[in-house]
């Protein structure tokens, strides 16, 4: 399951704080996949690097899209 952040993100960093497998980045940060440093994915709000994100798997709910005062973290439809 792929996770996305939309643009109604107000930036308050509570998903990264609560994702197990730190797969959640702040706007202009760059992030680390196999050994590679990559260019941020977004400029305006955190974003999720699918290729981290596990689902969650073993826990009882996605801690990042409950955790979300906004609203604003929602399945992917691009998988």
């Amino acid at each position: 399951m792929s996770m996305i952040i939309n643009d109604d993100c107000i930036n308050c960093g509570a998903c990264a704080s609560e994702c197990p497998v730190d797969a959640i980045y702040e706007p202009n940060e760059k992030y680390e996949l196999n050994g590679e440093i990559n260019e941020p994915m977004s400029d305006e709000h955190f974003y999720i690097v699918t290729e981290i994100c596990n689902g969650c798997i073993g826990l009882n709910e996605m801690k990042c899209e409950s955790i979300c005062p906004m609203d604003a973290i929602k399945e992917s439809n691009f998988d």
